[in-house]
């Protein structure tokens, strides 16, 4: 009797155990700790530089985002500093973006403007969540040596990270690679703020 006594209760101790490791927190500095402080993130902005290849264009821009909760605005100047776009949402409004000669258009979606105005194709919706490093639910994606996203393969896209930075114990890609179709993006990401 005891001994079957004290099996029940190894046993009822381990099965509690079990329970208690999936219900705590992820290992500090594992993939799904940073993860989930990426899922969290909501205020950052960058500086960048922002190359594009097309099929009939090439070009290399300066870009500046700030990210604050579902709001953005991001600018891009070219190599002498002239204003190509500012693009900004701010919900429940529309897209709106002011080109380089001022003039302001509006619509419901950001890479649909971005592409009919210069004919490139920016997923600036997805963008904000690569960009962190952090794939979509729906996305395809390998890792490096150490757990962070090494490719994303989602929508159509092929994305690379070329390199990650540690900002406030958080790693941050430093670079990324995308490519769609005839469009190609190079990011090098200068400077990273969180708020």
């Amino acid at each position: 009797l005891i001994v079957r006594i004290l099996l029940l209760l190894t046993v009822s101790l381990l099965w509690l155990s079990g329970c208690a490791y999936q219900n705590s927190s992820a290992p500090q500095g594992s993939w799904q700790a940073q993860k989930n402080t990426l899922e969290q993130l909501e205020q950052w902005q960058l500086t960048a530089r922002l190359g594009i290849i097309t099929k009939d264009d090439r070009g290399s821009l300066s870009l500046f985002w700030r990210q604050n909760h579902a709001n953005y605005r991001m600018n891009l100047t070219n190599v002498v500093g002239k204003r190509v776009f500012d693009i900004s949402q701010t919900p429940p409004l529309a897209v709106t973006l002011i080109d380089s000669d001022g003039k302001t258009h509006n619509a419901e979606n950001a890479r649909d403007l971005v592409y009919s105005l210069t004919g490139w194709d920016l997923p600036v919706e997805q963008l904000s969540y690569w960009i962190k490093g952090l794939p979509g639910k729906a996305d395809s994606v390998t890792y490096d040596d150490n757990g962070r996203p090494k490719t994303i393969q989602s929508h159509g896209w092929q994305l690379r990270y070329a390199g990650y930075t540690q900002i406030n114990g958080l790693w941050l890609p430093s670079g990324l690679e995308l490519n769609h179709e005839n469009t190609t993006l190079k990011l090098a990401i200068s400077e990273w703020e969180l708020n």
